[in-house]
């Protein structure tokens, strides 16, 4: 594939979705989340308006990030503060949540990466996209002289091809629980070459539709072989080739990083990126703190919760602000399987069980009475937000006096008692929807009793897929492979459900290069999962972020696994 132009240490190079083989219509041929819902930008870049959905509100949408500040020169200097909650590690192989990739975003480069409103792919450690010489063969140059940071045990050396192997073959170990993106490629690459320094080489089994979009992936990050080897791991430490230089983690309070001076990555004015000298993370997981450091200006950026966002507004005009459909959206769990480790409790491995359940889970109710209808209600594993992959229709109807009837010729006419966990460290909102669940299914007679849990043990619970019933907060991302795979597929590692029929369909969509006999298959296999039951797909709120004033030259990408930070600059002026 051609190159688009550009010069060594200005990363312009850029492919069009059109132009990657299997990216080409992730979207849809719309910004990333153009939902046919309005809204309106300023010339500050703030967001206005929210359109009315029957089945819930729709945050105002614009066809790309807005970005203050953008074309002016930037000034160098100061810190950039702010906000996530804990992560259970430093490693991008490992964890699942955007408090990993906030630190390891910005330590880290990849090969290529998305650009902020996910419509296009941009070259990053490649120099150009890969060359394809068939349909499972992809060759990309490194770009030369890029070094790990300066500190032990990298020492400056530089980042090589056999960096990039060692990445690539580590993140795809199948060791459920433990490296979470294994099913990017797990027996999906026969084999990695390295003929020089700065060659790599992949070459597929078979044709993988999802193998761009994956390596463009925020997890998927070129990391130090020679840290694992010293620390056993890479949970408590980050070290890597990325704008800025990881210093410490003081649990639960913040992650202190310090800009890279030998940073290979230029701005359009050939400024050296990154531009602030320091970058603080604080790690806040109360709302209504994390609103209180915004106003008193102790935070640059922070998403705010729905029920605050009128007074910030209010009380910072000038603050910049757009609100967005999110990829963290909420499911409820049956208990998963896969029909040879994990083998299917009883009674979720009677259909009727769990399409009682299901169908007796009102989503609008829960949407409404939580979140004030601030979001939309989903169709199936893949949000609205994706236009192109989305189910059309909600193959599942809300009917509870069916439910009834179901449960009683499953054997249990009076229902029966059970627990539903849920991860209670996000503040209210987990035990608002846990209470909203529970008083629907007691309607049918399922007795639930929650059981809210501190945020790694839950999650330690959840990956070892040791309950009957969860409520959950799940991914959603470009590719419908990410959302169908990681929870329901062969090589899943989010979720565990073990119908080979639904396998063999997730396989071919993966493998059919042709979109459009793509985009079939992938709403056949979505019709399929629903109507199996083995979970309830409610709603996804709406994202509300804000910066401050003084901050330009970046704002929330529309991936919000997307940390990356090395254009944001401060104007102390503004």
């Amino acid at each position: 594939m051609s190159d688009r132009g550009g010069s060594w240490g200005r990363p312009e190079r850029k492919v069009s979705r059109r132009a990657v083989l299997g990216v080409g219509t992730l979207l849809g041929g719309s910004a990333a989340f153009a939902l046919a819902c309005g809204g309106s930008k300023s010339r500050t870049g703030q967001v206005s308006s929210t359109a009315e959905s029957p089945t819930g509100r729709l945050a105002p949408v614009t066809t790309g990030v807005p970005v203050p500040g953008a074309g002016q020169q930037p000034k160098r200097g100061g810190t950039f503060t702010t906000v996530e909650g804990p992560p259970r590690s430093l490693d991008p192989h490992f964890d699942t949540f955007p408090a990993n990739t906030i630190v390891t975003n910005n330590v880290y480069n990849a090969l290529l990466t998305f650009n902020a409103d996910i419509t296009q792919i941009e070259t990053e450690l490649a120099e150009a996209m890969p060359e394809q010489p068939d349909q499972v063969t992809y060759i990309f140059k490194l770009r030369k002289g890029i070094k790990f940071h300066d500190v032990p045990p990298a020492n400056g050396r530089e980042m090589v091809a056999a960096d990039v192997k060692y990445s690539i073959e580590r993140q795809s170990t199948n060791d459920p629980g433990k490296f979470q993106h294994a099913y990017y490629f797990v027996n999906r690459i026969a084999r990695i070459e390295t003929p020089d320094d700065y060659t790599v080489k992949f070459v597929l089994n078979k044709p993988y539709a999802p193998f761009i979009s994956y390596i463009a992936s925020p997890w998927t990050l070129v990391i130090l072989r020679e840290l694992v080897e010293q620390d056993g791991d890479l949970t408590k430490r980050a070290i890597g080739t990325g704008p800025f230089i990881f210093e410490e983690w003081q649990k639960d309070v913040q992650h202190r990083l310090r800009r890279n001076p030998n940073y290979w990555k230029k701005d359009q004015f050939g400024n050296q990126l990154p531009y602030v000298d320091r970058l603080i993370i604080k790690i806040i997981t109360d709302p209504n703190a994390v609103q209180a450091q915004f106003l008193g200006g102790d935070l640059d950026a922070a998403g705010i919760q729905f029920t605050f966002v009128d007074e910030v507004k209010r009380k910072l005009p000038k603050a910049n602000y757009r609100a967005m459909p999110s990829q963290f959206w909420r499911q409820m769990r049956t208990a998963p399987y896969d029909g040879e480790k994990y083998p299917h409790r009883k009674p979720y491995n009677d259909i009727r069980v769990r399409q009682a359940i299901v169908q007796a889970v009102n989503k609008k109710e829960v949407l409404d009475i939580v979140f004030s209808g601030d979001g939309v209600v989903v169709k199936g594993p893949i949000l609205p937000i994706y236009p192109m992959w989305e189910l059309k229709e909600d193959p599942v109807k809300y009917d509870p006096a069916e439910s009834k009837k179901l449960l009683e010729a499953a054997g249990f006419p009076n229902g029966f008692e059970d627990e539903m966990i849920f991860d209670n460290s996000a503040g209210e909102i987990p035990n608002n929807v846990g209470e909203v669940l529970k008083n629907q299914l007691a309607k049918i007679g399922v007795r639930v009793t929650l059981r809210g849990m501190e945020r790694t043990a839950y999650y330690n619970k959840t990956y070892a897929y040791d309950y009957n019933l969860s409520h959950h907060v799940p991914l959603n991302q470009p590719d419908p492979d990410e959302n169908l795979s990681s929870y329901f597929g062969r090589n899943s590692t989010f979720y565990k459900w073990g119908n080979r029929e639904i396998w063999d369909l997730i396989d071919k969509q993966a493998e059919t290069i042709d979109t459009a006999e793509r985009q079939k298959i992938v709403q056949e296999v979505q019709r399929k999962i629903c109507l199996d039951y083995p979970m309830s797909f409610i709603y996804t709120p709406n994202n509300h972020f804000f910066t401050q004033a003084r901050v330009k030259g970046w704002f929330y990408p529309n991936d919000y696994y997307n940390g990356r930070r090395e254009t944001v600059w401060i104007d102390p002026t503004a």
